[in-house]
């Protein structure tokens, strides 16, 4: 088990981070699940070879991190540090949120890009050598988007991909070998269990020969090692699923054996430092309402889990 942990939270965000000298894992703590009497915006590192979690924050509400404090943002590693973008606040004044930041291993500094994506949450954001942080999804107050969005350090550009996946929140997005990998989530009246790949130019629909059922607030992360996409929760139309799944490029395959207990928003991230997908957290059905604070590891090659 691990000494210290980030408390119980759930629609948070977390993303590798290899170039830090440490090659850590970094953890937005949004709060606790389901009151959030506060959204906290606590900044937490994860040394794998340790392993243990480490509070680089002043304090639950830290001045010197994101501002206002929230849930459903999305956040990626992006080439040289980490990227965050919008989600939704704590109150009605926040409302949804439209604000960048980047995170450089020791200070938060929001960006002020020429161009900025409308705000929203609930997006999928994942990191494409030679393109950016390439974001899709997500909704506004009003809508569902589908929009794909590309922050290349310096600003924001919306993409025009001459093939769009449906609008959808909740879905499941990696990237790695040179391609993103979306797969699932929730549309306006409907789930999807549909994997899309995107290149940088253009969104193309996978046809797996086996894939995953419908699924929206899975987690997903790319294995280097391995070279798989891993995914593992969601919940369909009534049920949280214990299910991890992992993609070669051409097919899905579902793995046997034991793992964490079915849940939904959790986070997933790739630890440079062991080799092994990081899962934290999520809403778990044998939790009740009640968010788990888990940290699991996911080996790629042996296709196996362990709690730690």
């Amino acid at each position: 088990m691990t000494a210290h942990t980030p408390l119980r939270c759930a629609n948070t965000v977390m993303s590798a981070f290899p170039g830090s000298a440490g090659k850590q894992v970094v953890l937005l703590d949004s709060g606790n699940y389901p009151a959030f009497a506060n959204y906290l915006n606590e900044t937490w590192t994860f040394n794998g070879a340790t392993p243990d979690w480490t509070n680089q924050s002043v304090g639950v509400l830290d001045a010197a991190g994101p501002l206002p404090g929230r849930v459903d943002a999305v956040m990626a590693y992006d080439g040289t540090g980490v990227t965050l973008y919008g989600g939704r606040g704590g109150s009605s004044a926040d409302g949804v949120l439209q604000d960048t930041w980047t995170w450089n291993g020791t200070t938060w500094t929001k960006r002020a890009p020429a161009t900025s994506p409308f705000g929203r949450y609930k997006a999928e954001a994942a990191y494409l050598a030679g393109t950016g942080v390439v974001m899709f999804g997500g909704r506004t107050l009003n809508d569902i988007l589908l929009e794909t969005w590309v922050w290349n350090g310096t600003t924001w550009a919306l993409q025009t991909p001459a093939h769009v996946p449906p609008a959808r929140v909740d879905h499941a997005m990696a990237a790695g070998g040179g391609i993103v990998v979306m797969f699932g989530g929730s549309g306006t009246n409907s789930q999807f269990n549909d994997t899309w790949t995107y290149n940088g130019t253009d969104w193309t629909k996978a046809a797996p020969t086996a894939s995953p059922s419908i699924r929206s607030g899975a987690s997903m992360a790319y294995a280097s090692t391995g070279g798989l996409f891993v995914m593992f929760g969601g919940q369909d139309t009534k049920t949280y699923l214990d299910e991890t799944w992992v993609y070669n490029g051409t097919t899905w395959t579902k793995v046997v054996g034991a793992g964490p207990t079915g849940r939904i928003n959790a986070e997933m991230a790739y630890d440079a430092a062991t080799n092994k997908v990081i899962l934290f957290g999520g809403v778990s059905a044998t939790l009740g309402a009640d968010a788990a604070n888990e940290t699991w590891s996911f080996d790629a090659v042996g296709l196996t889990w362990t709690q730690l």
